[in-house]
């Protein structure tokens, strides 16, 4: 790696991990806008082919950069530390760069990978947050208990807990309760404001907790347990039966998520995100509207993943004649 130092400290580096839809990228943009004034580099990685997160972001487009359709923590590491290289090149460096890695990445992996003795000389990892959502520990979605989940949360040197504002007292103690009996002694912190505080993530958690944690973790890759299914349409589609057509799948799938034109009103994008059976549509960002087409990924476990079946009745959500 050819890019110099400024003086002799290397540039932090932040890992912001989670299980599929625990609201990373909702995570981020709170942080983002904090600390608006700073040069932050963002890394987004997008498990499916289309890249859908770094639309989400509300941040100079310059200053976001996807790798897509893989994991940063396997199949797309040479890329990831291409684009590490390539930040560090920049006049002037950013002072701070923070990957945000897919829901399905194993974030020892990404610690172990951040390591690298090179690496570790020009971007140093500083930190590893994992955002757990807080309703899936109540009421036990899918995923929760899986051991990619808790490889993340044990992984961690700071967790934070979403949603939280849709449980009750009692809940959001069950909760904390619950990550406490899966990850003891792991700092929890519910607000951004508490997370930027924090002692963990403001210059020694990623050296200070490496040993503790790289050791005795079975490894695979994302891509031997999970499939994703990338469809795009430069038509509308029919909304209602799209969601008909999503509702009939949801059971087969983990996540979806993407920007939907819809016949009703063609010229306003919407979001789709789906975790589970929870789904939600609303506007989409400003931004969204640059790529006049619906784009959208769908995740599931491999084994049992209707890729096929699912784009087929995508197809016929497809307005193919003008109203």
């Amino acid at each position: 790696m050819s890019a110099s130092l400024v003086g002799d400290v290397a540039v932090p580096v932040y890992v912001l991990g989670g299980f599929l839809g625990a609201g990373k990228t909702t995570l981020l943009n709170r942080l983002m806008a904090r600390r608006e004034a700073e040069n932050l580099a963002v890394i987004v990685n997008d498990f499916g082919a289309i890249d859908v997160d770094s639309t989400l972001l509300e941040r100079r487009e310059e200053d976001i950069l996807s790798l897509r359709n893989g994991c940063v923590c396997c199949s797309l590491q040479g890329d990831l530390f291409s684009t590490i290289r390539m930040l560090l090149g920049r006049t002037p460096q950013p002072e701070m760069i923070v990957i945000e890695c897919s829901g399905v990445s194993r974030l020892t992996d990404m610690r172990t990978a951040l390591m690298d003795s090179v690496i570790w000389r020009h971007a140093a990892l500083e930190g590893v947050l994992c955002v757990v959502d807080a309703q899936s520990l109540v009421v036990e979605d899918e995923g929760v208990f899986d051991p990619l989940w808790i490889e993340q949360i044990r992984a961690a040197d700071l967790l934070t807990l979403s949603r939280l504002d849709i449980l009750a007292p009692a809940e959001v103690d069950f909760a904390h309760a619950r990550l406490r009996n899966i990850a003891s002694g792991t700092p929890v912190v519910d607000t951004p404001e508490a997370l930027l505080a924090h002692s963990a993530l403001s210059g020694s958690g990623g050296r200070r907790r490496f040993a503790a944690v790289a050791a005795g973790v079975e490894g695979g890759k994302a891509e031997d347990s999970f499939a994703s299914l990338a469809w795009e349409s430069e038509r509308p589609v029919d909304l209602a039966l799209f969601q008909e057509t999503v509702g009939r799948f949801s059971a087969q799938l983990l996540r979806a998520k993407g920007i939907l034109y819809h016949a009703g009103a063609s010229g306003s994008p919407l979001l789709l995100q789906m975790v589970g059976r929870r789904a939600s549509l609303g506007p989409a960002p400003d931004r969204a509207a640059a790529d006049p087409r619906t784009r959208l990924v769908f995740i599931g476990r491999r084994q049992g993943f209707p890729s096929g079946d699912l784009a087929e009745a995508l197809d016929r959500c497809v307005v193919t004649t003008q109203e």
